[in-house]
């Protein structure tokens, strides 16, 4: 016995090591087996949870819509690789739809509006010829008689087969002519001193037929009576276009035209060659022919004012001076204001609404025509109509004869819109600040930011 334990003491860690580890085998198998049942359960339970999230998920798939008041197209899922791929293909066809109709919109505005001075305009290209050129453009829009140039809305009207009624003194004298003469032979044969009742009655009547018939001539001649003497300064107060501008002649020479008068004589006779094309479009059949005055859907354009740009310009003397404008520039993205109008529409970073306002005489069973015509030209649309009587006998008097026909007076409030998608690019870069649309040098100073 003293021997073993002789040899336990003097192999003691082999002795212990000989007991421990098969008792921490022991030990570490039990508790192990522990561990794992916990590790397995914790591990069960994730992948149960992450099972049931992707059994449970749901994907909702969205093709938006294009109009006002429709509906976008939504369905609620879960995730399918070939339902993605199908309201991919759906999405990416209505931005390709959206993006069509954006563009075909635009050139339908901007029909074939170009710059009147394309080398003044954004920018002078060479700016020593700056002032020469903007007397020029000026010459343009409002004629220039020292010049011998016509203002570009003489022939404006002239496209639209416009004109006015018969000379007034003309038609006094050939009126006065017959007068002398019938009445010359009339006294001849009733040897009497003064004409009769029954002959002054016959004479009036000549007199007034010859009239009619003067008129009628005319009237098959033009197909509108309209012309500069149409134009109205004072329809929107001070905030209408003078169209034409005042001429060289009248204005002041010590300060001579800025850039943006001369945008806005351009931005002028874009809105003013528009409302004329609806009016010749309302006149002219389906088949290209356009009525005379007697047939005409619009037989005499009384009145045309235009808002003009809601930028008041202020210049001072010299040519290199500044433009600056009142502080009426129009929230970028304004809502619709229903107390402006109808449509609510009011200027905003997209567009400018300019109104326009017109008195016509019109054929009564074809203002429909007109109002159509209006809308097929550009982005026109009716805000307001007054219909009053036409007194024809007077109009008769001063040489307007607009056929058998059902006439009426009528005041039409007109709105247009103008993308500035396309304008903007035109615009001096003080225009641009008026109008809250960022310059070049805004961009620049962001890049810089």
């Amino acid at each position: 016995m003293k021997g073993v334990l002789g040899w336990i003491k003097s192999h003691l860690v082999i002795v212990i090591c000989t007991i421990v580890i098969p008792t921490s085998l022991i030990l570490g198998f039990i508790f192990s087996s522990g561990w794992n049942k916990e590790i397995r359960e914790e591990q069960e339970k994730r992948a149960s949870n992450a099972y049931s999230k992707i059994k449970s998920a749901r994907v909702t798939y969205v093709i938006p819509s294009l109009l006002p008041g429709e509906e976008a197209l939504t369905d609620s899922r879960p995730p399918n690789r070939v339902v993605t791929e199908f309201f991919k293909e759906q999405r990416e066809e209505r931005t390709r739809q959206a993006s069509g109709v954006v563009d075909e919109v635009e050139r339908f505005n901007r029909r074939d509006h170009e710059l009147l001075e394309p080398e003044l305009l954004p920018e002078p290209r060479e700016p020593q010829k700056a002032l020469s050129l903007k007397y020029s453009m000026l010459a343009q829009v409002a004629g220039d008689t020292q010049m011998g140039t016509e203002s570009v809305y003489v022939g404006v009207f002239s496209r639209i087969g416009a004109g006015g009624p018969p000379d007034p003194v003309k038609l006094a004298t050939s009126i006065q002519d017959l007068r002398d003469r019938q009445s010359e032979r009339m006294l001849a044969e009733s040897g009497t001193g003064s004409l009769t009742d029954e002959q002054q009655e016959e004479l009036d009547a000549l007199l007034r037929d010859r009239r009619i018939a003067e008129a009628q001539r005319r009237a098959k001649e033009i197909s509108v009576y309209a012309g500069l003497e149409s134009f109205d300064s004072q329809g929107f107060g001070d905030k209408t276009a003078v169209i034409p501008p005042i001429s060289r002649t009248e204005r002041e020479s010590s300060v001579p035209p800025s850039l943006n008068e001369v945008f806005g004589w351009n931005f002028d006779y874009w809105v003013v060659s528009d409302v004329l094309a609806a009016i010749d479009a309302a006149n002219t059949d389906a088949g290209g022919t356009r009525a005379n005055v007697e047939h005409a859907t619009v037989k005499r354009i009384e009145r045309l004012s235009v808002e003009k740009l809601p930028v008041e310009v202020t210049t001072e003397p010299g040519a290199g001076s500044m433009d600056e404008f009142a502080d009426e520039g129009v929230a970028a993205g304004a809502a619709t204001d229903p107390s402006v109008s109808v449509t609510g529409r009011v200027s905003t970073e997209a567009f400018d609404v300019v109104r326009v306002k017109l008195t016509l005489i019109v054929d009564a069973q074809k203002l429909p025509r007109l109002f159509e015509a209006f809308a097929e030209t550009n982005l026109m649309t009716v805000l307001d109509l007054d219909i009053s009587e036409v007194d024809i006998w007077e109009d008769l008097r001063q040489g307007y004869y607009y056929g058998d026909g059902s006439v009426v007076r009528a005041d039409v409030l007109l709105e247009t819109i103008w993308l500035r998608d396309w304008t903007a690019p035109m615009m001096p870069e003080a225009v641009k600040e008026a109008l809250g649309i960022p310059t070049e040098d805004e961009f620049a100073e962001d890049d810089e930011g």
